[in-house]
């Protein structure tokens, strides 16, 4: 167990170099969420702020896999950097690991406005933490749909002109950061098979502070079938290996 994690903290000290080199990425990313955090504030109401606590749990992890992990591992593959990566005593969970431990002080410009927003409104932290294996298979998932499209670029391009795209169609327009019920039948039910906006429905269901529009079950089979799909699309292209 002591070699598997400090072959984890090896990978992810190489893969938070960045982060120390570029801060100013983290800042960036907190100043956005207090400014959206005083937008709701101020024109939305209450249910709004509660909402997006449960929004910025779940984004935020979605957004560390689809976005910042996605693209690592596609850099790392186009620059041969994971050829070394392979050569090394790693195996393939380790170094995934390593890239999810190493990427994830991006998490911070989520999660404390959402922790600041819950204490003001004395939400129940308690309630909030069983968000926490949810936000697990919304970071994986996020990571595998990103890296279904990554892994099968061939050419060397700008991995976060796809990422970054793919993460405003699933977060910034779906309801995510709304409630599901204002949209209309039956672009309801299409929107509800995003992996994202089922991951905010269950959310919501979970800690009952947003109206819901779906019994559970629903989106819960919506994100089984994503996490199938995904898998397999990953694996084919994800080899562990110098072949």
């Amino acid at each position: 167990m002591a070699k598997f994690l400090l072959q984890v903290l090896g990978i992810a000290y190489l893969e938070s170099r960045f982060i120390k080199r570029q801060p100013t990425w983290i800042l960036q990313g907190f100043l956005s969420a207090i400014g959206f955090t005083m937008l709701l504030y101020v024109w939305g109401s209450i249910e709004a702020l509660k909402n997006l606590v449960i929004a910025y749990i779940i984004t935020g992890a979605w957004g560390l896999g689809l976005n910042i992990v996605a693209q690592s591992i596609g850099w790392d593959k186009i620059y041969k950097g994971f050829e070394y990566r392979v050569a090394s005593p790693v195996t393939l969970p380790i170094y995934f690991a390593g890239m999810v431990l190493g990427s994830s002080p991006f998490l911070i410009t989520d999660i404390v406005p959402a922790l600041v927003v819950a204490l003001i409104f004395k939400m129940n932290l308690l309630l909030l933490l069983t968000l926490i294996p949810l936000a697990g298979l919304a970071l994986i998932l996020g990571a595998f749909l990103s890296l279904s499209i990554v892994l099968r670029i061939e050419e060397r391009t700008n991995i976060s002109a796809i990422t970054n795209p793919l993460y405003t169609l699933t977060i910034t327009l779906p309801p995510v950061y709304y409630p599901l019920y204002v949209l209309p039948e039956p672009i309801r039910s299409l929107t509800l098979l995003l992996p994202s906006v089922s991951l905010m429905e269950l959310a919501r269901w979970i800690t009952g502070y947003a109206k819901t529009s779906y019994h559970p079950l629903i989106p819960s089979l919506v994100l089984a079938v994503w996490t199938i799909i995904t898998t397999i699309l990953v694996v084919r292209k994800f080899k562990w290996g110098l072949r």
